[in-house]
């Protein structure tokens, strides 16, 4: 079989716009999996959708709009797991506020993951954010809206990443998540506010009490409670984050067509 140089350039466009997806992607953009084991990943979906996705009929003919053609391929899949991953990083915020409330803002430990250090509830909060995104078929939706992004924006096609549609659609995703956020934490801030309260009663009636160092004990217990007895909210806000993640997907496909 002998390609042509046409063939060679769709290839390496529906290749750049993987690519672009895999740096953002939740799950598969994480540095736990190896690169030798991404790069055959994106290299396999690249072959199977080569020859079944639709192509621009003007396909770039010189160096520089070929690479020009490779940046906006890359910006359109890095968009889209971008999206994605909003979703995991506002659940992690949660858990950032949590452990702020709780004292274990302090007691961090180095993420391989992110090459920084993480908090302990905010690390249980990703972990069961990732869970749940795998529950619900959350990598289902990342992959179908990478294929509807290839029906609807053919291999080639210049998008305009500075349309003033897509700055109104983050501001909107941004409402979104960060509504989620707090209604995630609001249940153990809550919960440790009360608490907060009782202790400075306490100090007020019992000033020998050293209500701050009873807080350090009982704050992180009183956090957990809150978080076990709110873990089905807590399921239900992240799955109506993902249906709010595939509409926001749908909506930047059709912004950038």
């Amino acid at each position: 079989m002998i390609l042509s140089s046409g063939q060679l350039i769709v290839f390496l466009l529906i290749l750049a716009r993987i690519a672009g997806l895999f740096i953002q992607a939740p799950i598969i953009s994480s540095k736990a999996i190896p690169f030798a084991l991404k790069t055959p990943l994106a290299i396999w979906i690249t072959f199977v959708l080569w020859f079944t996705v639709p192509v621009s009929p003007v396909l770039p003919s010189t160096t520089v709009l070929f690479v020009m053609a490779l940046v906006s391929e890359v910006c359109l899949g890095f968009l889209i797991g971008f999206i994605c991953n909003l979703l995991i990083l506002a659940i992690q915020s949660a858990g950032e506020i949590v452990d702020m409330q709780m004292g274990l803002s302090v007691a961090t430990a180095l993420d391989p993951v992110f090459g920084s250090t993480i908090s302990i509830i905010g690390r249980l909060f990703f972990n069961t954010a990732l869970i749940i995104f795998l529950i619900l078929n959350g990598h289902h939706l990342l992959f179908a809206a990478l294929h509807q992004s290839f029906s609807t924006i053919p291999v080639g096609q210049p998008i305009n990443i500075f349309n003033p549609a897509l700055q109104s659609q983050f501001i909107e995703i941004a409402r979104h998540f960060w509504h989620t956020t707090f209604m995630l934490a609001i249940p153990a801030v809550l919960f440790i506010f009360i608490s907060d309260f009782c202790f400075g009663i306490v100090s007020r009636v019992a000033p020998q009490v050293n209500v701050f160092m009873l807080g350090f004990q009982v704050k992180p217990s009183l956090g957990m409670l809150a978080i076990l007895l709110c873990l089905p909210l807590i399921v239900k806000h992240i799955a109506n984050l993902l249906s709010i993640t595939g509409e926001q997907l749908l909506q930047l496909i059709i912004i950038l067509k």
